[in-house]
């Protein structure tokens, strides 16, 4: 394993851009514009907020009940966020993922909003999404849509060999470390096993 990282972190291959701009491969579904990256930044801790909501309202709604369905399979697909630089680095192969992701969150605050049931609680939520959209410089109902966009019937996936390698030039010492300690523990281990061989065998 601490082969198989080192020539992750010195011999990668080189990143590609994470956008690709390509159509969704299947449309089937519910369109999802997509949204800039300021505005991807602001929402994302408004998550459990809108899913929450969401799902409380699904099972009435058909659209509803898609758009949650996509986003929660979408999310997974992103690691939830955890790699870093997933909404901030255009380079990182989980940018474009976290792009169907957060843009479905805000599809969903849409739809909510034209919805009986949650018009309320859902404009409560776009007036302090757009409070704070504004504050970095975009906005809730005046987006500036990229140019790609997403379909409740496709999920976007990343490259996961780009995503290695993505991980490995940029955090190599971390990856570096994380080898050196697992190998020593792995070492341990075997060291341990070992020993405890020889003491059953002389009690035997």
């Amino acid at each position: 394993m601490a082969l198989v990282l080192a020539f992750c972190i010195w011999g990668p291959p080189d990143i590609a851009r994470a956008h690709g701009f390509g159509a969704p491969e299947d449309q089937s579904g519910f369109a999802i514009p997509s949204i800039d990256h300021a505005a991807m930044q602001v929402i994302a801790p408004f998550r459990d907020r809108i899913v929450i909501l969401a799902r409380g309202a699904a099972s009435g709604d058909a659209e509803l009940s898609a758009r949650l369905l996509h986003n929660q399979m979408q999310a997974a697909n992103c690691l939830w966020l955890m790699v870093p630089g997933s909404l901030t680095d255009e380079d990182n192969p989980f940018n474009e993922c976290a792009h169907a992701d957060m843009a479905g969150l805000k599809a969903m605050v849409e739809r909510m909003s034209q919805m009986q049931q949650t018009e309320n609680a859902a404009r409560t939520l776009i007036s302090d999404l757009d409070h704070d959209m504004v504050l970095a410089g975009t906005s809730f109902v005046l987006c500036a849509f990229s140019r790609e966009n997403f379909n409740t019937a496709s999920q976007v996936r990343p490259d996961w060999l780009a995503a290695i390698s993505y991980l490995a030039k940029r955090h190599w010492l971390g990856l570096s470390l994380f080898a050196f300690c697992l190998s020593l523990a792995t070492l341990a281990v075997l060291v341990a096993r070992s020993h405890a061989a020889g003491e059953g065998r002389k009690t035997s």
